[in-house]
């Protein structure tokens, strides 16, 4: 899995339904964290199946930003089966938000 850009056209409830975990990262071009977060999200992600990640840049999609309630960057959504998981923003370990992601696919895989 390796992050890629979210689409403009996309639509947000069938992209839910690309995989049983889908993870999103909102960030900003001007946000150096969120490029050292997506770095290594892509790295980790080298070794994944299961996983859908999509980075979305608050720039181009700041409606979808309000509905999800994304006030900062960088902010992490992990959604499985279609359902909020995981919500980190700000500083959080990253480290740490993988292993729950793993351990979410881990059971919608079974």
């Amino acid at each position: 899995m390796e992050l890629i850009s979210l689409p403009k056209t996309a639509n947000f409830t069938e992209l839910l339904q690309t995989q049983p975990v889908v993870l999103l990262q909102i960030g900003s071009a001007r946000c150096a964290p969120c490029a050292a977060i997506r770095h290594r999200i892509d790295a980790w992600g080298q070794a994944q199946t299961g996983v859908a990640g999509y980075y979305v840049p608050i720039e181009d999609f700041p409606a979808l930003a309000a509905q999800l309630g994304v006030l900062t960057v960088p902010t992490i959504l992990v959604y499985a089966q279609g359902k909020l998981t995981i919500r980190e923003s700000g500083c959080f370990s990253l480290d740490d938000l993988l292993c729950r992601v793993e351990r979410y696919r881990d059971l919608c895989i079974e």
